[in-house]
């Protein structure tokens, strides 16, 4: 088996071997059965999208009939879950323009809110107006004297999926929580063609404003936002604007996307981009992209979710999503999570975070090590070791 930088090597693919143990990590959250998984890749050829496709969407049928066809209410619940779950997982690799990442996100939700009926959790899914579309969130009621948990996904995460990324742990502790979407992410995308913009404290503050109305006993409480991966840069930047939040986490984001783009651009196209030869470094992005799987994908997703036109178009849009402008605005407590064997965010950026945060109330930045298995991406397949760090901060810093 070839080398890759990954703990856990599933595929010669690094991207198929990072997205299986992320889908696999939910099993904390009964998103996922380590067995159903385990089928589910042994049918997956390598680099083939369709193939990805096709077995994590048989698992998700798979679970969507176990679900009605035996067992008790809890079963057919956690069935369900793991359908949405293995859904988000199929559609993944699909290309931005393939009708079938609609329609297989459509099947996610719908999976995801039966499931929560189906178990019995009290939850409200909210459409809240966004210029002339509706932004969608769920809020589960919990203690509204411990603090409202906010959370954002990132780069390509969906809205559902952060219930087994940290709405799931919340609940448990009793945390009221809200996990929301916002322009680049979820439906706004594959509905509206909204994309991605660094202003995250505009999303932010049209969803607390809706929240002040219709869940009015949260509107005192503390409020902590928290973003995965890309959206705990976007976390960062809505704190530094909205006062009303008392602590953010960035679990396992970048300080800048530009920087962190660039350093995994092979050495000729940064050369070629450094001296402003844009056909040049066109052509040598999409030849990396035809000879890596990874590179593939993020570059086809990349410039759907930023609308870019070009590699060179979508490099000049990550310039605009850094901490940079908003960093000494940042006054909130802040934990920055990294891992030690990260293949996007590398964990020197922690360095990067203690420089410039400099007028935050606290910063706190952990970088998890590989010998616990939380040294991957956001921690996928050690989010238990994740909440650990993040909860207790939380706790820690309550009435500070």
């Amino acid at each position: 088996m070839a080398k890759h930088n990954s703990g856990f090597p599933l595929f010669k693919s690094r991207a198929f071997s990072y997205q299986a143990l992320r889908t696999m990590g939910h099993a904390c959250a009964f998103g996922a059965t380590l067995g159903e998984c385990l089928g589910a890749v042994r049918t997956i050829r390598e680099n083939d999208g369709e193939s990805w496709f096709a077995a994590w969407g048989k698992a998700a049928v798979m679970c969507e009939k176990l679900s009605v066809s035996e067992g008790d209410r809890i079963s057919r619940g956690k069935a369900l879950l793991r359908a949405a779950n293995y859904y988000r997982a199929s559609e993944f690799f699909l290309p931005a323009s393939d009708p079938r990442r609609r329609e297989t996100y459509t099947r996610e939700t719908d999976a995801f809110n039966r499931a929560l009926k189906a178990l019995g959790i009290p939850y409200h899914a909210w459409n809240v107006p966004y210029e002339r579309v509706s932004m969608r969130a769920y809020y589960f009621p919990g203690d509204p004297s411990l603090p409202v948990i906010m959370a954002c996904g990132g780069f390509d995460s969906s809205l559902e999926e952060l219930f087994f990324w940290i709405g799931h742990a919340s609940i448990e502790r009793r945390h009221p929580c809200i996990l929301f979407e916002g322009p680049g992410q979820s439906s706004m995308i594959r509905e509206y063609g909204l994309t991605f913009i660094p202003e995250w404290e505009k999303p932010l503050m049209i969803l607390l404003d809706h929240a002040q109305w219709v869940a009015p006993e949260i509107s005192q409480g503390q409020k902590i936002i928290a973003g995965v991966s890309m959206g705990g840069m976007l976390a960062l930047r809505a704190a530094s604007r909205d006062k009303r939040i008392h602590a953010a986490a960035c679990l396992g984001g970048f300080f800048s996307m530009e920087t962190a783009a660039f350093e995994r651009l092979p050495r000729a196209a940064r050369w070629a981009y450094r001296l402003g030869m844009k056909n040049t470094f066109d052509n040598l992005a999409h030849f990396a992209a035809s000879r890596d799987m990874e590179r593939k994908w993020a570059l086809e997703h990349g410039m759907w979710v930023l609308g870019a036109s070009s590699p060179s178009d979508l490099l000049e849009k990550t310039a605009d999503f850094s901490l940079a402008p908003a960093a000494k605005d940042i006054t909130c407590h802040v934990l920055v999570v990294l891992g030690q064997n990260d293949h996007l965010v590398p964990a020197t950026e922690g360095r990067v975070f203690q420089k410039h945060l400099t007028q935050a109330k606290s910063l706190k930045v952990v970088t998890l090590d590989t010998s616990t298995g939380a040294g991957e991406h956001c921690q996928a397949g050690a989010t238990e070791r994740l909440h650990q760090v993040f909860f207790g901060w939380a706790e820690g810093i309550s009435g500070r």
